[in-house]
């Protein structure tokens, strides 16, 4: 967290782009649809750090399209998927789980990331969480 803004460090493989970004909570619902909220989404990466996997929550620094826009403030526990391209086919997100209750209050470093658990991670030590054809990653 950066002055409120959630930056996420998603993992991903070397031969992925991240092309855009959900953010949704699950709410108890009536039955219909799929039980999830979507509180942010967004489309065309505008940095080379967006496409790697390093993004804002709500910010127009990291996407180009906001297809639903933030309000207000994150809660506490929330999901983030991210929508990928390898060799120019788009590819189904992959979701992650964020507690900013375990973030809170953390000491990081430039380029140290909260994980889920509230571990302390750089941005390779995610990425290595990630396993991708041809290397080695668990």
């Amino acid at each position: 967290m950066d002055g409120g803004t959630v930056t996420v460090a998603y993992p991903i493989c070397p031969d992925e782009a991240v092309a855009g970004a959900l953010v949704s909570v699950r709410v108890d619902g009536d039955g219909r649809g799929d039980g999830f909220e979507t509180l942010w989404s967004a489309d065309g990466p505008v940095s080379a750090e967006a496409r790697e996997g390093v993004f804002r929550v709500g910010s127009p620094q990291s996407f180009r399209d906001e297809g639903a826009k933030l309000v207000g403030r994150l809660p506490v526990h929330f999901s983030v998927e991210t929508r990928t391209v390898v060799d120019g086919q788009a590819q189904d997100g992959y979701a992650g789980v964020v507690d900013l209750a375990k973030a809170r209050g953390k000491r990081l470093a430039e380029g140290e990331y909260v994980t889920w658990e509230g571990k302390v991670l750089t941005r390779d030590q995610i990425n290595d969480q990630r396993r991708c054809d041809g290397d080695s990653r668990t």
